[in-house]
């Protein structure tokens, strides 16, 4: 089922043309989440447009939603999954990845 919803994130993502996309499984750390899926955006109209389209068509409402009004670096904390959507400078200066980088894991339509 979360996978399920991984995936669906990562197509909604991909419609709307997010950068880079890579899913990290977090199922064996203690995180409380599931996955995080991590994108990028070209600025921050582009960004909005990712966040958009996901708040429009993902099947869950976000419990908790963080830099909508600065879009360099927003979160949607769906529970099981916690998506990240940067653009591309925030992305690299925060370089989330790197602290996961042994659980990165392949998803249909991500790019690694």
């Amino acid at each position: 089922m979360t996978e399920d919803l991984v995936r669906r994130a990562v197509a909604l993502i991909a419609e709307k043309k997010g950068e880079h996309t890579v899913v990290i499984d977090l199922r064996d750390s203690p995180i409380p989440t599931d996955y995080f899926v991590v994108t990028e955006g070209q600025n921050p109209v582009h960004v909005k447009a990712i966040v958009s389209g996901l708040m429009e068509a993902f099947p869950h409402k976000a419990a908790h939603r963080e830099g909508l009004s600065e879009r360099r670096w927003v979160v949607l904390d769906y529970g099981e999954i916690v998506v990240h959507v940067f653009v591309r400078e925030a992305r690299e200066f925060y370089d989330i990845e790197s602290l996961w980088a042994d659980h990165i894991v392949e998803a249909p339509g991500a790019e690694a």
